[in-house]
């Protein structure tokens, strides 16, 4: 029996599906946001405030929301502030969802964040409040809600990727059988 001798060509093509198919599922759904969506900068109080959130589309269900305090003069960061975060439904103006942000619930320390549980879809009215060694200061900025997804939505790259490695192993089939005619 001869040695089947492939073109190295296609084996850099199966290598680069492959490759394709395997971080194609290591996409996370629940991205956190430190590097988020920036829903508001502001300056304020001496304080150069910005607020990100994650993710986006906001969604019923867990929101991540980091915020950077820096000195509006100098533009350092101020990490000692004490910054607590607020979300009222516009429906519900008597019910608020509360938060209070930390370093360590942050990935990047200069942030700090908080993460809050969004229990209905609608437009929310969102305070972040920060009190540092400048005093008090707030920031507001609203946000619409939408539906949660699905749960097959949530959960699709699970139960693909079986389908994705048999049409690797189709092309690769293929390839090989080309290429011993």
């Amino acid at each position: 029996m001869k040695p089947v001798r492939t073109n190295p060509s296609l084996r850099i093509v199966g290598i680069g599906l492959c490759l394709a198919a395997l971080s194609f599922g290591s996409w996370p759904a629940d991205a956190r946001a430190d590097g988020g969506t920036v829903r508001v900068t502001a300056e304020t109080s001496g304080y150069r405030i910005s607020v990100f959130t994650s993710p986006t589309p906001i969604r019923v269900g867990p929101l991540d929301t980091s915020v950077f305090v820096q000195d509006a003069e100098t533009g350092n960061p101020i990490g000692e502030a004490g910054i607590s975060v607020h979300v009222v439904r516009r429906a519900q103006p008597s019910r608020s969802i509360d938060a209070t942000a930390t370093h360590e619930a942050a990935t990047n320390k200069l942030l700090q964040a908080a993460v809050l549980t969004l229990t209905s879809p609608g437009w929310s009215d969102v305070s972040v409040q920060v009190d540092g060694p400048h005093g008090p200061a707030q920031v507001r900025f609203e946000v619409e809600v939408a539906e949660p997804l699905p749960p097959w939505r949530v959960l699709w790259p699970w139960f693909s990727w079986p389908a994705a490695v048999v049409l690797l192993f189709g092309v690769q089939q293929l390839l090989v059988h080309r290429q011993l005619r």
